[in-house]
Order: C-alpha cells, then structure tokens, then sequence
C-alpha cells in the first residue's frame, strides 16, 4: 500500500523497546540512534530499549520518542519507499513531522526537542490532566465549565474525547462540576500520569523562554516545505513562514493541541500513522476514517504489503 500522509504519535506513547527490532535490521535506524548518543547528554540506546525509569520522565521521554520515531520513518522511507506529501504529529510527534516533511533536520529538532523536555520538566509539579471521554463532546459547554474553574482545555482529540489541564484542586473541582451537568449521560473522566499540566496557562512562563530558544535555530527552517506541515496550534497548515512556525511552535506549549483541525485536512488522504503505539487510529476512526499504524517491523510488513 502506498501512503500519501504520515502522522505521528506525541507524549504518552513511549514503551521499552521502541523501534529496537528497526535498529536491528537497517543501518538507517542505528545511524538515527548513534546521532542522538552525539547529540543528547544521557544514553537514549539505554533509556528506550533496557527499561529505564526515565523513559516516562518528560525530559528524557521526549527526545527518545522523536529519535525512535524517525529511526522508524528512515527505514520506512529507504526500504518500503514510504514517500508523503503531508505530515502532521500529535503536539511533541508534530517535531517528527517536521523532520519528516525535510522542514528541521533529525539534529535542530533533536536539540530543540531536549530543551523542550528540559523546560517543561521544571514547570509547576501541582498540574494535573484528565481525558474526559463521551458519545458526544460538547466543546463549548465543557470549555465553558472548565474556564470557571481555571482548568483549560489541552487537547481536542475527537468528537469523543478532551484532555483538561491544570492544577490537580481545579481539575477535581472540574471534573465534579461537569459530572453533576452530565449526569445520565457517557460521561467519565481519566486521569493521566503526568509531571505537569501541560498544555495549559501554567506552561506560559515555559513558553516565553522555549521562545527565546527557538529563534536561534529560525535560519535552520526549512520554509518551502512548510505547507505540508499541519499545525497543532494553528489548527491548519504552515505557510511557508519561518517566523509563524517559531510562534506556533512556542505557544503550542501552552495551547490547545486542535487534533479534530489537523484531522480534518488529512481526511482526504490515505494516512500512516507512525510510532511506537497506535493512539491516533482510535482519533481517526471517530471520523470514520481507517488508517494504517506501524508501531514494528511486524505492522510494517503488513502495511506496505
């Protein structure tokens, strides 16, 4: 099967072992490992493939995942022909397809992604995060709901679910507040196991500085291929604009991450989703499209076969 869209998995996708059997099998995939080991301060090797601790800690969880995700998607591009006319990742996978789509090279993306990890790692340990999961999401009503309780929405997965972020008091405050308005009715909340509340006002002092970061790499943007980029933050496609990816890319800390948007303007095409788990095929299927996902060299025989 030949694809025209790739996509990409972000934080919470991480498992021990990741594109390890990749590694083994193409020079493409080890040469993508042995970059990070130059460029990263820690063993990525290590941290992906022996069980580490660290492989959930986010400063270390998030450059491991772009390196595994890249490895994959090398391999993918030099053995099975794997050739894309556009890219989208969910809020840190948006950093593989900028890489994907030749906008950052492996190693700006690399560097840049560390910091992110390293800065998002310090923020305010009192944030929390749920998935607030329905038949039907009414976004305006719980948006409405959470903003009274300071709690903001962090990603707009499907029309069957929302993450909330914020302090963990809030969050409960929330979470209670709107099981009492949809009483009766699908509703269920899930926490997720998070170091901070990302996504949501309480990145902002985060942001400001990932800002100041991202514009030393702006003459490394590769903006002709903007356009095949979808946006996190903008909801839409980059232009081929140095500066409006440097913004997005910084406030998409802080910001909703608007999936339902990025779907939208892939649901044309016939889409990959590449990483080391599957969780963007269930967003897809919410729209009624069926994508294929590589998670192994298993799933890849079978998807491009």
């Amino acid at each position: 099967m030949s694809f025209n869209a790739v996509v990409f998995p972000g934080q919470g996708a991480q498992k021990n072992g990741m594109a390890k059997d990749f590694i083994e099998e193409f020079s493409e995939s080890a040469d993508v490992f042995a970059t990070a080991q130059q460029i990263l301060p820690f063993d990525v090797y290590a941290i992906c493939h022996e069980d580490s601790a660290f492989l959930n800690q986010t400063n270390y969880t998030q450059p491991c995942i772009l390196t595994a995700e890249i490895a994959m998607f090398n391999a993918l591009k030099a053995h099975h022909n794997l050739s894309a006319n556009y890219f989208a990742g969910h809020s840190l996978g948006e950093y593989a397809a900028l890489v994907a789509a030749d906008v950052l090279s492996f190693e700006t993306a690399l560097k840049i992604v560390a910091r992110r990890g390293e800065l998002m790692n310090q923020a305010d340990e009192q944030g929390a995060m749920a998935a607030i999961i329905m038949d039907h999401i009414d976004l305006d009503v719980i948006g409405s709901i959470a903003k009274q309780h300071n709690i903001d929405i962090a990603n707009d997965n499907s029309a069957q679910q929302v993450v909330l972020s914020g302090r963990q008091e809030d969050l409960d405050n929330t979470i209670e507040a709107l099981t009492i308005h949809f009483e009766g009715q699908s509703f269920r909340a899930v926490p997720l196991t998070v170091s901070a509340a990302f996504h949501s006002r309480y990145m902002a002092p985060v942001e400001k500085e990932f800002y100041t970061f991202l514009q030393d790499y702006a003459d490394d943007i590769n903006e002709t291929n903007l356009p095949q980029v979808a946006s996190n933050y903008l909801g839409e496609f980059y232009r081929a604009d140095k500066q409006q990816l440097v913004n997005s890319l910084a406030k998409q800390i802080s910001g909703t991450v608007k999936w339902r948007d990025n779907m939208n303007l892939l649901k044309d095409q016939q889409i990959l989703e590449l990483g080391p788990n599957r969780p963007l095929r269930g967003f897809f299927k919410s729209i009624g499209i069926n994508i294929s996902s590589v998670i192994n060299l298993k799933s890849a025989h079978k998807a491009f076969t």
